[in-house]
């Protein structure tokens, strides 16, 4: 059975932002065996203990204030694991390490779709981007398609999102190509726009 586990080194902060009744399923789930709540006390030395959890969720201050960020960031990338990295100091949600990566506010991690999502992966098997879905929902493809779509459009051509774009869009632009084709390879607007229209159509025929 797949286990998940929420650091944060101030467990109140959930309190903040989520409902009794989320509170409540989550707990539920952690008497289930499917997740664990931790405050950070054990796994600060020895990231091994994190090895049995397919997937972590941790506060990012946790990480930063014993200055263990840049080594836990080394101990994902050699580990087939999903993460979430939440902060309140995130101001804008992105997905790296081809989807197995999600940096998140604090308010947009702790909100009632959280219990669900976490009882959806640890049971469902065809959960191709789980933190894609956690952030967009199920139609996460086509928000990334039109996302993308609108870059190719504001420059033009990939040409002028390498040239002439900023850093922001350059990391954008690779992060939602990488997230959206396993392949990695650029695509036209005309490519993108076949895409959105099949995910529609798609869409609407379930």
């Amino acid at each position: 059975m797949k286990k998940t586990i929420i650091i944060d080194d101030r467990p109140e902060r959930k309190k903040l932002h989520l409902s009794d009744n989320s509170i409540f399923q989550l707990e539920k789930l952690e008497k289930n065996g499917i997740l664990t709540l931790s405050d950070g006390i054990g796994y600060e030395s020895d990231f091994s203990q994190l090895d049995g959890f397919d997937l972590i969720a941790i506060h990012r201050t946790f990480l930063t204030n014993l200055n263990i960020f840049n080594e836990f960031v080394d101990y994902i990338k050699k580990r087939d694991k999903w993460v979430i990295i939440f902060s309140g100091g995130n101001t804008q949600n992105t997905v790296l390490l081809n989807g197995h990566q999600l940096n998140i506010s604090s308010s947009d991690f702790y909100t009632e779709k959280l219990a669900p999502f976490f009882e959806e992966f640890v049971n469902e098997s065809n959960m191709t981007n789980p933190l894609l879905s956690f952030l967009y929902g199920e139609s996460w493809r086509l928000t990334l398609l039109l996302q993308y779509r609108y870059l190719l459009w504001e420059y033009e051509d990939l040409e002028e999102i390498d040239e002439d774009g900023d850093e922001l869009d350059i990391r954008k632009e690779e992060e939602i190509r990488t997230a959206l084709w396993p392949d990695g390879g650029y695509r036209t607007i005309e490519d993108v726009s076949e895409e959105i229209e099949i995910e529609k159509n798609n869409k609407q025929n379930k």
